[in-house]
């Protein structure tokens, strides 16, 4: 039996756009490290996660709720995906969304300081 690993990441809301049917939340999050001098590197990590057509409730709610800034949660499942062009074939890797919550939403730390930890839109497929 195969086992599926799965990608967890906390981040920011860079952007939801609509590819055909599917919706793809891109995300950043930061990974901090120390270089060979000491000092503290900041390096932002951009994936981009799929909520597909047939998860219909979740990508309904992602496509109206999500904002540029929200602070969410994403599980998702990698996997490789290959495509043809000009003859060559081209291989990517796609996360596929299993669940997405809204952490805080960008309005709420302006506007509810105080909300700001609570949790809120948390749907899975």
């Amino acid at each position: 039996m195969a086992h599926l690993c799965e990608m967890n990441q906390i981040g920011h809301v860079a952007s939801v756009k609509s590819v055909g049917k599917n919706l793809i939340v891109r995300i950043a999050s930061n990974a901090n490290y120390k270089n060979g001098e000491g000092a503290w590197v900041e390096r932002t990590h951009w994936n981009e996660h799929t909520i597909f057509e047939r998860q219909g409730g979740l990508l309904k709610w992602a496509s109206e709720s999500l904002k540029p800034g929200d602070l969410v949660l994403v599980r998702s499942t990698p996997f490789q995906t290959e495509w043809k062009k000009d003859g060559e074939t081209h291989y990517g890797q796609t996360f596929a969304v299993n669940e997405l919550s809204l952490l805080t939403a960008k309005s709420d730390k302006k506007d509810k300081p105080e909300e700001a930890a609570t949790s809120r839109g948390r749907r899975s497929r």
